[in-house]
């Protein structure tokens, strides 16, 4: 009678814990649970330094390691698994009713059993589940999983976070750009402002004043000077010459008159060149803090011109790019649940799980019975 009671205990704990779990594993996946289809793509974020073509792709990403393009990847990886991605895209495609379907079955779909509310706190959850994409560290890679129900869903849903993938990129590059750019084409403006207001200045110097140049005008003056002075010494060794050999010569006056003149016109010039007030010299002072003026802001704004180009070059450098490796795939068929694997999963730890209590179970008569 023992015995039999034994045989009856082994039978029920095989029963609830081998036949049963199986039973229903059979019934679910084998007639329950709803197909569900996978879109693949891949992508890979480079920048110009690193060239993408068919025959250069192995190159480029031998060399991704080590620069920002990484660190982009694993941004758009955070975007793809954010709360904006998950709501711009339910605002797209409405994932309550892509996921929501009755025709899926209970247990699966978003508001079924598992899933039972309709908040986006717990449709994010969802989202996180049905869509994930992971990166190699060696090569640099992306690849992006969507899971739907619907192989046409499932693609669309790809594409769309691979183009929402690509905005993230340059919205970066937007980013990145502005910050490089923007202080270097401020310093520009703010050089041009400086250089307008310095040529105004001496314009306006030079009209109030009537002054061009004032060196330029001092060396033609003063060379008008030095012809005088000759004329000069001319006329005063000729009248010499006559005063000794014929002191009343009708040409003495006439010499005279001469020698004022030419005195009295080097006075004027020589006053013009050195003189007090408005002479040239006098000009010449605030004429050169102008002029340099001018042509420093000149030199700047080469400077700040040519900054501004390496900044752009810079930029430009560092630009990122996504490049689509791999197109969003259309599943021709399911890939889950995988039926035969899932069943025989069950089977095989529905047994370990009764090997187990067995083993416990007879241990414990053992030690009662003692």
């Amino acid at each position: 009678m023992l015995t039999k009671l034994k045989s009856l205990a082994r039978n029920t704990l095989f029963l609830y814990t081998v036949a049963l779990p199986t039973t229903l594993s059979i019934l679910y996946f084998g007639l329950i649970a709803s197909p569900v289809y996978i879109s693949e793509s891949r992508f890979v974020v480079y920048t110009p330094s690193q060239h993408v073509s068919a025959t250069s792709l192995s190159s480029l990403l031998g060399s991704m390691s080590g620069n920002n393009s990484s660190s982009a990847a694993y941004a758009v990886h955070d975007y793809i698994d954010s709360w904006d991605a998950m709501t711009t895209l339910d605002q797209k495609f409405n994932l309550r009713k892509v996921y929501g379907n009755h025709d899926i079955d209970l247990f699966d779909r978003f508001g079924g059993l598992v899933y039972s509310e309709s908040s986006n706190v717990e449709l994010l959850h969802y989202y996180r589940h049905k869509v994930g994409d992971s990166i190699d560290t060696t090569s640099g890679i992306t690849s992006l999983r969507v899971s739907a129900y619907s192989a046409a869903e499932a693609q669309q849903l790809n594409q769309f976070l691979l183009k929402k993938s690509e905005d993230i990129v340059n919205q970066m590059n937007d980013t990145a750009h502005k910050m490089a750019v923007e202080y270097a084409n401020k310093e520009v403006l703010e050089t041009e402002t400086k250089l307008q207001r310095a040529t105004v200045a001496l314009a306006t110097y030079r009209n109030k004043h009537k002054v061009f140049s004032p060196p330029a005008q001092s060396a033609l003056q003063l060379q008008m000077v030095s012809k005088l002075q000759d004329q000069l010494i001319a006329n005063k060794g000729q009248l010499d010459a006559i005063q000794i050999h014929a002191p009343r010569n009708p040409q003495i006056p006439v010499l005279e008159s001469n020698i004022h003149s030419l005195e009295q016109e080097i006075q004027k010039l020589s006053g013009e060149v050195t003189g007090a007030g408005e002479s040239l010299a006098t000009k010449d002072v605030e004429y050169e803090r102008l002029t340099v003026n001018q042509a420093l802001q000149q030199k700047l704004l080469e400077v700040s011109v040519a900054s501004l180009e390496q900044a752009r070059l810079t930029a430009l450098k560092q630009e990122l790019y996504l490049e689509t490796i791999s197109n969003p795939s259309l599943p021709d068929d399911n890939e889950e649940p995988k039926r035969g694997q899932d069943i025989l999963a069950t089977l095989l730890v529905s047994l370990i799980v009764w090997g187990i209590l067995t083993i416990v179970i007879a241990g414990v008569r053992e030690h009662h019975d003692r």
